[in-house]
C-alpha cells in the first residue's frame, strides 16, 4: 500500500470509531437491543428531508472510491455528517458512561480495527474499511449481539445479591406492571402507605432487571416493612425472569394499551407479556375496566385471588368515584372513605385500595392520615409560565389513553385565551402509529386553537389531521424551537399542553 492508501485507511477507521458516540446513544436509550442502531439510522434517512438523497450520494461515492482514494476521504467525512439531524450532541439526556457502554464500545473498536487490519492483510487496500465506515451502524449492532449474553451473565452476581436481600425480607412484596399508570400507581400507593409504614419503592424508570437489582442493592433497608417494585418489559420472558427472584406476593396490572407495539406487534402479545407477573404470585389486582384483563382474569380465579378495581362500575370489588377533586372509595359496593386528589389519580387510587384489601389493611385509618394525594411529575403537572400562561406538563409516557385524559383536562379549562398543544405525537406504535397519531390530532382539534408539532417522526399524520380540521399548525425541528416561538405569542390567559417529549435519538 502506498502512503495515500494508508492515510485513507486511517481516515476511514477513525471516522467509524468517532461515530460510536452517536451509536452508543441510540443503543443505551433503546435498552441495548441488537438491530435498533440500524433501525434508527434508517428512520433518520427516511424522515428527514434530503437524507435519502445524501445516503444515495454516499453510496455512489463509496463505489467511486474503489478507483479514486481521494473520494474515500470524502466518504469518511460524509459518514460523520450523515444522517443529517442525528448529531453528536445530546439534547434530552447525556449518555451515561457505564461499564456496559464502555465494554460495548471496546468490542466495537476491536471489530472496526480488525476489519481495517483484515483489509490490509488480505491486500484489499482500504475496501473493507470503506464498507465498515459506510455501514458502521451495522457493525455496532453486531457488537450489541456479541456482548448480549456476556452482559447478562456479568450482571447475574448483581441480581443474585438483590435476590438474597429480598429472600431475607419478611414483609409483603408488591409488583406493578401495565401499559400505563405504573409509576403513578406506585407513587400513589407509596403516599398512602408511608403514612404508617416504612416503604421501599424502586425509583422512577428503574423497572427492568438491572434497574430493580440496582435499587434493591443500593437502597433496600432492613427497616423497610413493605416493598413496591415497578416492572416494565419490552418482550416475552422479561417479567417472568424478574418475578423468579423478586417473588412478589401481590401482582398488579394497571391496564393493557397499544404501547410498545413496535416490539410486541399485537395487544394480545402485550397482554401475555404483562401477565407473566401473576405466575408466581398469590393475589392479582387488576384494572377492572380493561376488557382484555377481565377476560384473562377468568383463567386465574381458580388458583389465585383476583381483585378487580374500577373507576366506572360500582359492581367491582373496588370502585372509586371522582367528582370535584374528591375520590370516593367503595369496597363491595359499600362506601368507606374519600380522599382529595386530581382526576388522573382515580385509577391509581382504585388499584392502591385493591392492594390494601389484599393486605387486609384498615382503609379508613390510612386515608384519614392523607390530606391530599399528589400527581407524579410530568403527568399532567400544572405549572405557571413566566408570562402567566397555564402549562399542563404531560411529557412522560404518552399513550392513547393518557393523551385523551390530557385533552379532557385541557377541555375543562374555561379561559378567554387560546389553547395550544405542543407535541411530537406518540412513538413505538408499530404499523398503527400513523393511525393513532392521526386520531389523536383529530380529537385534539375539537379542543385546541393552535398546534405546534415537534420533530419529523409523526409530522405527516399530525399535520394532515390538523389541516383537515382547519386547526392552525406549525412545525418545529425540536422542542426548544417550539417553545421559543410559543414564548413570542403566548399571553397570560392562554393554556398550553405539552404532550410527550421525544428523546433526541428520534427524528
Amino acid at each position: 500500500m502506498n502512503l495515500i492508501y494508508i492515510f485513507v485507511l486511517f481516515a476511514l477507521t477513525v471516522s467509524s470509531l468517532v461515530n460510536s458516540v452517536r451509536w452508543s446513544r441510540i443503543a443505551q436509550r433503546e435498552h441495548y437491543i441488537p438491530g435498533y442502531v440500524g433501525k434508527f439510522y434508517f428512520r433518520w434517512v427516511k424522515l428527514i428531508p434530503f437524507n435519502n438523497l445524501y445516503f444515495l450520494v454516499t453510496i455512489i461515492f463509496m463505489i467511486l472510491s474503489l478507483w479514486n482514494p481521494y473520494t474515500a476521504i470524502l466518504v469518511a467525512i460524509l459518514t460523520l455528517l450523515l444522517p443529517r439531524g442525528l448529531s453528536f450532541d445530546y439534547r434530552t439526556s447525556e449518555v451515561k458512561q457505564t461499564e456496559r457502554i464502555k465494554r460495548l464500545n471496546i468490542v466495537y473498536f476491536i471489530l472496526i480495527s480488525s476489519i481495517s487490519l483484515a483489509s490490509v492483510w488480505l491486500e484489499y487496500g482500504y475496501f473493507l474499511a470503506l464498507l465498515a465506515n459506510v455501514f458502521s451502524f451495522f457493525i455496532y449492532d453486531q457488537a450489541l449481539k456479541l456482548t448480549k449474553n456476556f452482559e447478562k451473565n456479568q450482571s447475574q452476581n448483581f441480581v443474585d445479591k438483590a435476590e438474597a436481600r429480598l429472600s431475607a425480607f419478611t414483609g409483603p412484596i408488591i409488583s406493578i406492571t401495565g401499559s400505563y399508570s405504573k409509576t403513578t400507581t406506585k407513587n400513589t400507593l407509596k403516599q398512602i402507605l408511608s403514612t404508617s409504614n416504612d416503604i421501599f419503592v424502586t425509583p422512577e424508570s428503574y423497572n427492568n432487571r438491572l434497574g430493580i437489582a440496582k435499587s434493591i442493592n443500593e437502597n433496600f433497608s432492613s427497616n423497610n416493612e413493605i416493598a413496591i417494585i415497578e416492572m416494565g418489559t419490552y418482550g416475552f420472558g422479561e417479567i417472568r425472569e424478574m418475578c423468579s427472584w423478586v417473588k412478589p406476593h401481590i401482582s398488579v396490572i394497571t391496564g393493557i394499551a397499544p404501547v410498545h407495539l413496535e416490539r410486541m406487534k399485537t395487544l394480545e402479545n402485550i397482554l401475555d407479556a404483562k401477565s407473566e407477573i401473576v405466575d408466581l404470585t398469590g393475589t392479582v389486582v387488576i384494572n377492572g375496566d380493561d376488557e382484555l384483563l377481565l377476560g384473562q382474569a377468568r383463567l386465574w380465579t381458580a388458583q389465585k385471588m383476583v381483585i378487580d378495581c374500577s373507576t366506572t362500575s360500582s359492581k367491582a370489588a373496588v370502585y372509586v368515584e371522582y367528582e370535584n377533586n374528591k375520590h370516593s372509595i367503595y369496597i363491595s359496593g359499600k362506601y368507606i372513605t374519600s380522599v382529595k386528589g386530581p382526576k388522573i389519580l382515580q385509577l391509581s387510587i382504585s388499584l392502591s385500595v385493591g392492594i390494601m384489601v389484599a393486605l387486609e389493611m384498615d382503609i379508613s385509618t390510612y386515608f384519614n392520615k392523607v390530606k391530599e394525594l399528589e400527581k407524579t411529575t410530568h403527568r399532567q403537572t400544572m405549572l405557571k409560565g413566566n408570562l402567566g400562561q397555564t402549562i399542563i406538563d404531560n411529557s412522560f409516557n404518552s399513550n392513547p389513553i393518557s393523551n385523551q385524559s390530557s385533552l379532557d383536562l385541557l377541555s375543562s379549562f374555561i379561559t378567554k385565551g387560546k389553547k395550544y398543544l405542543i407535541t411530537p405525537g406518540m412513538v413505538e406504535l408499530g404499523d398503527d402509529q400513523f393511525t393513532f397519531n392521526y386520531e389523536f390530532a383529530h380529537n385534539a382539534s375539537s379542543v385546541i386553537d393552535e398546534a405546534l408539532i415537534v420533530g419529523y417522526t409523526n409530522r405527516v399524520s399530525l399535520m394532515l389531521s390538523f389541516e383537515e380540521n382547519n386547526i392552525p399548525v406549525k412545525f418545529f425541528k425540536n422542542r426548544d424551537l417550539a417553545v421559543s416561538y410559543l414564548n413570542s405569542v403566548v399571553e397570560e390567559d392562554d393554556v398550553v399542553l405539552f404532550e410527550n417529549d421525544l428523546p433526541d435519538h428520534h427524528p
